[in-house]
């Protein structure tokens, strides 16, 4: 039951991070913005999510699961009440900041509570499962949201959002606990926020903790910058296609998650030596897939692009894999930390990704040769534009594996 409202709430973190890819043109048009203008709303909800990342994990160390799960979403329903009445671009940026904030403390606090109550091969499975199903998130944001936002119209759509967070506050406090033990985490609670820091200091000077950190930078964010933001603006505006199709997409990613979850989660488990190989594999496919779409002439036609998402969803799940290198490096009680560093390294790269793909599409439209800024021309070169930040990631986690790997021989 524990574990259950915990991944609700992570569920739910994920549907109130991803609303904005399926209201991204809603969202234009409401607050009239140009692409560069409507990537700021998801760039600095992801910039607030990864700078609160390491002060949120040095807190967990310190406080405990519980506490940052209800905060985060107590956070996540005031901004998504304040995206909802927002009069300005402005106003919307501020709501979209305290959802990153609140999401900021959902994740690793979620991570942190499994590994409360598991630990081992069980507890590698048992957070990939969770986070597995929490990704059903955007599923939800995708079919259900964008149908509430598409009947009741943007202010009830958001406050229905703002309200399921405020519940799930409610659980939090009533039906969960840090530890399967009744004593709650003594030596968690005894620790000052000093010593919380320095756990942060030795956590980073660990090899095998900067590896898991980039295996999160390199894996995560093409899937993230599609799912949070780029993919009604590019399958509707660019290919043409429906808000439907968009939805079925999108649906069709989380699904496929708990296909290839469960698998990624198992290799983790039986044959831990393969992670390596597991990362260099899944983000050579989302390589092969995005070099795909953007060399194909024109219109590209809805089963590739369906096929080449579903490539691309992979990396959603490979991400996890960070998690389960720093669990085999630091001790429970500094993991709070270690995984707040290592879930910087992805959404770092996902801002990045997700503002430099805005920034491209704005500087080649001319609006004397297209008709809409979302072109694929446009969206063809601000892809591109990933396989810089994918490249940076593989090439440092290569270097910090190499690094642990000689740390362990000695």
């Amino acid at each position: 039951m524990v574990l259950s409202i915990a991944g609700l709430a992570y569920f739910l973190a994920v549907t109130q991070r991803s609303s904005l890819g399926i209201a991204g043109l809603d969202a234009s048009e409401r607050f009239n913005t140009n692409a560069q203008q409507l990537a700021t709303l998801a760039v600095f909800q992801l910039v607030v999510y990864a700078g609160m990342q390491i002060p949120v994990g040095i807190l967990l160390d310190r406080f405990g699961a519980k506490i940052l799960l209800i905060v985060g979403a107590a956070i996540m329903g005031a901004g998504q009440f304040t995206v909802a009445f927002a009069p300005s671009l402005e106003v919307a940026v501020v709501g979209r900041m305290l959802v990153g904030m609140g999401d900021s403390f959902t994740f690793i606090s979620m991570i942190r509570m499994v590994n409360g109550w598991y630990s081992g091969p069980k507890a590698s499975k048992i957070q990939q499962y969770i986070s597995t199903i929490g990704q059903t998130g955007q599923f939800f944001s995708a079919v259900p949201f964008w149908f509430m936002l598409d009947r009741l119209g943007w202010e009830p759509a958001f406050s229905i959002m703002a309200s399921a967070s405020l519940l799930v506050m409610l659980l939090l406090i009533s039906f969960t606990a840090n530890e399967r033990e009744s004593h709650e985490h003594s030596e968690t609670h005894a620790l000052s926020l000093k010593q919380a820091f320095g756990q942060l200091l030795e956590n980073v000077r660990n090899s095998g903790v900067r590896m898991a950190f980039w295996t999160h930078f390199s894996t995560q964010p093409t899937t993230t910058s599609i799912s949070l933001l780029w993919a009604a603006p590019y399958l509707v505006t660019a290919q043409g296609l429906s808000h439907e199709f968009v939805a079925l997409t999108l649906t069709a990613m989380v699904l496929f998650g708990f296909i290839t979850g469960p698998i990624i989660a198992e290799i983790c488990s039986r044959a831990p030596k393969l992670r390596a190989r597991l990362v260099y594999t899944v983000v050579s496919s989302t390589v092969i897939a995005w070099i795909v779409l953007i060399l194909y002439p024109g219109i590209a036609p809805g089963w590739l692009l369906f096929s080449c998402f579903l490539v691309i969803s992979i990396g959603g799940p490979a991400s996890m894999v960070a998690f389960d290198y720093s669990k085999d490096f630091v001790p429970k009680s500094k993991l709070g930390s270690a995984n707040g560093f290592a879930n910087v390294g992805g959404f770092l790269a996902t801002f990045i990704m997700m503002y430099l793909t805005g920034l491209v599409v704005d500087l080649l439209y001319n609006p004397a040769v297209d008709s809409s800024r979302y072109n694929v021309h446009s969206f063809r070169w601000g892809f591109a534009v990933q396989f810089l930040v994918i490249a940076v990631g593989l090439a440092f986690f290569s270097l910090e594996r190499r690094k642990t790997e000689n740390s362990l021989k000695q």
